[in-house]
């Protein structure tokens, strides 16, 4: 019996337009730090470097459109394709799906969310410089309608699947080169916002996961008048409320979206309270990751 098995590797890629802010995780939560700038407290030693700049500025004049998952943006923005696309008579909830002979589209327009799938598959391995395909990647999104302005940290990953055919492991092979671009604002990481394009090992667009729900134009609380020393005491506070009592923990920045009755999604600032991963002989715990409220306002 065959069985298969996909591997990541990454490849961190310099980017300018990647805000310095951004944490930049591949997955969500984001790991902690693995040093620690000590300021002590009762149980915790908080590093609070990421807080020494507090947010300033305001929602961008430009920003992706509610218009980019409509069909014929999807299909000739970011896809690229002029194949004729048939729609699924009854949508599933909120989501629509839509699919030509090469590309198959899901969106949920009121989520902000889509999915691209190339339906023909890729051609044998080819060799792709990952930079190149970066920037292949960020010029597909920005031209759907990402603006320069929301755009956060991106990494560069390559997947690999290795197969198992009774008792026999095959060597790993590439499967996928992947962009992963998260969403920031002034340099603050959007929570759960982000936009994944895969490549295939020719090369070749397969693939878009994306989750980027069109911001409000007001409403949003995007500052904070708590200094640091009040925000490492709320932390604490919130630790010990999660059954926390002792450890290194990392404060970062977020927004965190919510949706509003238009249909838009408007940002609230937090922190987020990192605790490292924890490392025992039978299990690894990973890292805990506590909001904390900083009476955010607008």
């Amino acid at each position: 019996m065959k069985t298969h098995l996909l591997i990541r590797f990454l490849t961190v890629l310099p980017l300018a337009a990647a805000s310095g802010c951004d944490s930049g995780a591949v997955m969500e939560p984001a790991a902690a730090p693995t040093t620690q700038v000590a300021r002590a407290t009762v149980g915790f030693i908080f590093d609070s470097t990421a807080l020494a700049t507090p947010p300033t500025g305001g929602i961008p004049t430009t920003l992706l459109p509610r218009t980019a998952f409509d069909a014929a943006a999807l299909q000739g923005s970011l896809v690229g394709t002029t194949e004729p696309f048939s729609h699924a008579e009854v949508p599933v909830g909120t989501r629509l799906d839509m699919e030509s002979q090469t590309w198959k589209i899901e969106r949920d327009p009121s989520e902000g969310q889509a999915l691209v799938l190339n339906k023909v598959g890729a051609g044998p391995e080819t060799p792709q410089d990952p930079a190149v395909l970066q920037r292949i990647a960020l010029a597909r999104l920005q031209r759907w309608g990402i603006p320069t302005a929301e755009l956060g940290a991106v990494r560069q990953v390559k997947s690999f699947s290795q197969s198992e055919d009774n008792g026999v492991v095959e060597a790993p092979a590439l499967h996928r080169h992947k962009t992963f671009v998260m969403r920031a604002i002034n340099g603050i990481r959007v929570e759960g916002h982000r936009a994944v394009v895969s490549h295939g090992p020719d090369g070749s667009f397969q693939r878009a996961l994306i989750s980027w729900p069109p911001l409000a134009r007001s409403g949003h609380l995007l500052r904070t008048r708590l200094t640091t020393a009040q925000i490492e005491q709320r932390a604490r506070e919130a630790l010990a409320a999660e059954g926390e009592t002792t450890g290194a923990v990392h404060l970062s920045w977020k927004y965190v979206p919510s949706q509003l009755s238009t249909g838009e999604w408007a940002l609230t600032l937090q922190v987020a309270a990192v605790m490292p991963s924890v490392t025992g002989t039978t299990s690894t715990e990973e890292p805990r990751v506590i909001d904390v409220d900083v009476s955010a306002v607008p």
